[in-house]
């Protein structure tokens, strides 16, 4: 993603859902982590007084989150990592929202286990896991590449759980795992690390059956240094670690199914059920027992009975699943704090007293709940912030909104609703109306058309001309949940011709690339949730094909244009091949011939599948340039589902977004659009609003803006910083930077960033002198006003209101740029894959910004004495501003937004410069 990319959420007043599969507590006990089967993750701040508060989602994943844990020394760098269904692997830094590092491999972890051994081994340390793959895989912690295995000598088989054991009194680490059969495994970690890095097979050192199955969490005793606690669904068991003999067996009552559980002290532990229950036991000593004697001989050991002391259960339905965990905090304030994240996305905490003790008649003394929160309770706390694009509109409060398209070029903001209505309104003003204050009265003043014609939900929309420009700039293409497809004239609000297709909800429009002609027309291609496929002639108002015979869910359409043939690949990597002009089926192919087939076009478009967070109303909105010229589409797994702008470009990628300003619209559920983002490119912002180009204007005493860009870019590409990744906040929010120039001279910069990039590895394209060539200038052919309206919001959302009230007041007065009713939720792309997006009432967990100016103003006073620090050398504009009072005309008012603009070009350059060299940085 372009750094001069900058995006607003704008989320309604419905929270999205997060169905938790994951919940972790970081090491400072200040941020709550969980996964969903949404595929995102949540940040929660975690108060000392142990009060919740929703701050951030971040987008990587697109399936269901298996696990989390810490993914280095959380003191040095606080990095949790996820997997998820698919494969997919992600490091966060939970501080920013950051993703540092993503990959994807071919196993499904259900356990992940940090180790690192500073004295031991180099590196960023281990991430040990297991999962639905034998024995246990070793990654590395920081490139998320497969390093190692830990093989099994005996009786390989899938891990169910595992645990590290570091023993203070022999100074060794160990690790132990359980089987799906019921296997425990011993392997040395402290003697395997010289064999790991030399590629030797490491075998387990013990191991032994425990004779009872689906075993669900393994905990070694720390206090003792002797105990062993192992949880399996049906039961608990405590073993001596020594011999792994066994002390005490526990079965579950009728019904119940335990989950999990952990050592609280010594001789004292938490078990938890699948339920959201939990129970605290003491483990009391009961001498040598006088009725069993070993076969062996040997000498009898201690059994051990538990007295149950405490409980805890949620107010939720019982039938609902929970994921448990429990911390214990060894820092202050020294909390022992059990967690429980639900499917209905609620989280919930107890306390847990130092010394539990049960009531004086020796009953279990019941724990109370110390806090409880979800999502939706953030939303409905800060309602003020969690403002809809569409609430304005007439209708749209009671009815869910399915599909969404807006269109640059009109400034209009297309919504389909469930109730069959399509409203079509200015987008840029319904942003304004949700975000700025005094947008009631905007509200009501807002125009908006309403189109009238499918009987059910609209699942589908698509703007031809915003894919060809040959095509009419008044249709539009609507789809329904009864298969039913509408050509409108938007302009008129007439229908031009209804399709009926007698199949399943449209789930798909498509539009047939440049090269793909027929009859010199371009067509719509339709696709249906029952496999069925159908392409519609616009000019002709006809049916060409329907294809119906597919067995499974269509992932990919390709064209061929020289034999007139639509190919179309299946979830079963099946191929069809039709001949459009007759509608018959050529041939299909499965295997090796399908794969040769499918893959003989390196183009593809992205369709998201239902149970992940696609954007749009699973349309395909194919509005970049290489799209004209594509000859395929493909529909399947996505590398980050909730941020695609189109399917072949993720929302990060600067094809997909070539104009100032455009709103996105993301899905949450497969039958309705959540929120929308609003996008918004500084660097295009500032260049459509020069009145020559860069290139073109003598910096020499005349201020067009172009000049403060010009430096903006300069101070960043000549003076490479040299940067320390301390407490910084990402974005635009806060910052701490420390700068030092590298060079004077911009061969010196530019060696200083080329040194940086191939350091890390990765091979990033830089601005050059020749960068003309590869990235075409921005056309000015957009609208002034657009343009204008656009470059206003802009600083309405990011201008730091409250530091200069004069400023503030001549903003108001002269530039009509307004204030706005409370903070914005922003957006963070860490790269092309992930996106974090901030939540209503994450201001209130930025301790500085409750203190410092206005509740609005969304910089820390670092980053503006950053600002002043830099734009200090541009003396010559330092009566811009003031000048307004005296003179404000069209010009004026102009260069004077493209001044702001620029100042905030220059910050968001600086503040950006962490996120693309900090890996190198600090190698």
């Amino acid at each position: 993603m372009r750094s001069s990319l900058q995006a607003v959420a704008l989320w309604g007043k419905k929270a999205p859902p997060h169905s938790i599969t994951a919940i972790m507590i970081t090491d400072d006990q200040q941020t709550i982590v969980t996964g969903s089967q949404e595929g995102q993750l949540c940040l929660w701040n975690l108060s000392p007084e142990l009060k919740i508060s929703a701050k951030e989602l971040l987008f990587g994943h697109s399936a269901s989150v298996t696990c989390l844990a810490r993914a280095r020394d959380f003191s040095k760098q606080p990095y949790v990592v996820s997997a998820a269904e698919n494969g997919e692997m992600c490091v966060w830094n939970v501080t920013n929202g950051q993703c540092v590092e993503k990959a994807t491999l071919p196993y499904r972890h259900t356990a992940v286990c940090y180790y690192h051994c500073s004295f031991r081994m180099t590196g960023e340390g281990w991430l040990l896991c297991c999962g639905e793959y034998q024995d246990v895989l070793i990654i590395d912690a920081r490139s998320l590449a497969v390093i190692h295995t830990f093989i099994s000598s005996q009786s390989p088989d899938w891990i169910n759980c595992m645990c590290i054991v570091h023993s203070m009194r022999i100074q060794e680490d160990s690790l132990l795992v359980v089987s799906v059969a019921g296997e425990l495994k011993v392997w040395d970690l402290s003697s395997s690390i010289n064999s790991i890095q030399e590629k030797q097979d490491v075998y387990e050192k013990e191991s032994k059956s425990l004779d009872s199955l689906n075993c669900r969490t393994i905990r070694f005793c720390t206090y003792t240094e002797r105990l062993l606690l192992v949880v399996f669904s049906k039961c608990w068991k405590v073993y001596d670690y020594c011999d792994f003999s066994l002390l005490r067996t526990e079965v579950s009552r009728s019904g119940q199914f335990f989950a999990g559980g952990e050592v609280l002290a010594a001789h004292r532990i938490i078990i938890w059920t699948e339920d959201g229950h939990s129970y605290i036991y003491q483990l009391l000593n009961s001498g040598l027992s006088k009725s069993l004697y070993p076969a062996d001989g040997r000498v009898l050991k201690e059994t051990i009975y538990p007295h149950l002391l405490c409980s805890t259960s949620v107010q939720e339905n019982k039938s609902l699943s929970f994921v448990m965990g429990y911390m214990n905090e060894r820092k202050e304030p020294f909390y022992k704090v059990l967690f429980s994240g639900a499917v209905s996305g609620r989280i919930t905490l107890w306390h847990i007293p130092d010394v539990p003790v049960s009531k004086f008649d020796g009953s279990p003394r019941e724990i109370p709940i110390t806090a409880t929160w979800t999502l939706q309770d953030n939303f409905d706390k800060h309602h003020t912030m969690s403002q809809s694009i569409i609430d304005h509109v007439s209708g749209t409060g009671t009815v869910g909104v399915t599909s969404s398209e807006y269109v640059p070029s009109l400034d209009k903001l297309i919504c389909g609703c469930e109730d069959g209505t399509i409203f079509i309104t200015q987008g840029l003003n319904a942003a304004k109306a949700g975000l700025l204050e005094g947008g009631s009265l905007l509200k009501d003043s807002l125009p908006y058309k309403v189109l009238k014609g499918h009987h059910q939900s609209v699942t589908s929309l698509l703007y031809p001309h915003g894919l060809s420009s040959k095509l009419d700039q008044s249709w539009l293409v609507s789809g329904d949940q009864d298969s039913c497809v509408i050509l409108w004239n938007i302009f008129t609000e007439e229908i031009l011709h209804k399709f009926f297709l007698e199949a399943g909800p449209v789930t798909s429009l498509l539009m047939s690339p440049e090269n793909f002609r027929l009859r010199s027309d371009q067509v719509i291609c339709c696709v249906c949730s029952d496999h069925s496929v159908a392409l519609l002639h616009l000019e002709g108002k006809r049916c060409l094909l329907h294809a119906r015979k597919h067995l499974f869910p269509v992932r990919m359409i390709k064209w061929h244009p020289v034999e007139n043939f639509l190919i179309v690949g299946c979830a079963d990597d099946s191929a069809y091949i039709w001949e459009i002009e007759t509608g018959t089926l050529e041939r299909h192919e499965t295997g090796e011939r399908a794969r040769i087939i499918l893959n003989c076009c390196d183009d593809s478009q992205l369709l998201k599948p239902d149970s992940v967070l696609p954007v749009a109303s699973e349309t395909h909105k194919h509005k970049s340039v290489e799209q004209r010229s594509s000859s395929s589409y493909q529909f399947g797994p996505i590398p980050c589902p909730g941020l695609q702008v189109e399917s072949s470009c993720k929302v990060a990628d600067a094809k997909s977004f070539s104009g100032p300003f455009s709103v996105l619209p993301v899905k949450t559920k497969w039958s309705n659009v959540g929120f929308h983002i609003l996008l918004f490119d500084l660097e295009n912002l500032v260049e459509l609003l020069l009145p020559t180009p860069i290139c073109d204007v003598d910096p020499s005493n005349s201020f067009y803006g172009s000049e403060i860009l010009r430096r903006a870019k300069s101070t960043v590409e000549k003076k490479t910083l040299t940067l320390k990744r301390n407490k910084t906040a990402c974005g635009s929010l806060s910052a701490e930077v420390q700068a030092k120039p590298v060079g004077e001279n911009p061969a010196q910069g530019d060696n200083a960033v080329k040194f940086l990039e191939e350091s890390d590895g990765i091979k990033r394209q830089k601005k050059t002198k020749n960068s003309k060539k590869r990235h075409p200038k921005p056309s000015r052919k957009v609208d002034a006003s657009i343009t204008i309206d656009a470059a206003k919001l802009f600083l309405s959302c990011f201008l730091p209101w409250g530091v200069d009230k004069e400023l503030d007041n001549l903003c108001i007065k002269h530039l009509n740029i307004l204030k706005l009713q409370g903070s914005v939720s922003l957006g963070l792309a860490a790269n092309e894959d992930c996106f974090s997006l901030m939540l209503p009432g994450w201001d209130e967990c930025n301790a500085e910004m409750k203190t410092d100016y206005s509740k609005v103003n969304l910089f820390s006073k670092k980053v503006l004495d950053l600002s002043n620090k830099y734009t200090s050398t541009l003396p010559n504009q330092v009566g811009m501003l003031r000048g307004l009072e005296n003179n404000c005309d069209s010009l004026h008012e102009s260069n004077t937004i493209v001044y702001l603009l620029s100042r905030l070009f220059v910050v968001n350059k600086l503040v950006n410069m962490p996120l693309e060299f900090a890996c190198g940085t600090d190698r």
